[in-house]
């Protein structure tokens, strides 16, 4: 594929979220099989304790996929079922916006 002089690119990405939120730039940025790489411009990821709530730092964790803060293509509702979507993605984690999806960090960071 390529001529093996394409650039395979793991990204992460939720309908909700609108476009790539974490994702490496194809050819610029270093990547590891399986490894979405880095958040995409002006995104802000957290690993978060799915028990205790609290963000976990540091490398060489596990936990769920939240976000800090908002950014302009994230969805703002569901038709006909705000509380719905407020339920699934902003109430769950007080200040973030929950993916649903586990996540981890390596001990790269």
């Amino acid at each position: 594929v390529g001529k093996e002089e394409a650039h395979i690119c793991d990204t992460y990405w939720q309908t909700e979220t609108g476009s790539h939120v974490i994702t490496p730039l194809g050819g610029i940025t270093p990547t590891k099989p399986g490894s979405a790489s880095l958040p995409f411009f002006g995104i802000e990821p957290a690993i978060i304790d799915p028990v205790s709530g609290e963000e976990i730092t540091g490398n060489d964790v596990e936990g769920v996929l939240a976000f800090k803060q908002p950014w302009p293509s994230m969805a703002r509702t569901v038709w006909g079922a705000h509380k719905r979507y407020m339920d699934t993605y902003l109430n769950v984690y007080k200040g973030y916006y929950f993916t649903g999806d586990g996540a981890g960090r390596d001990h790269d960071g």
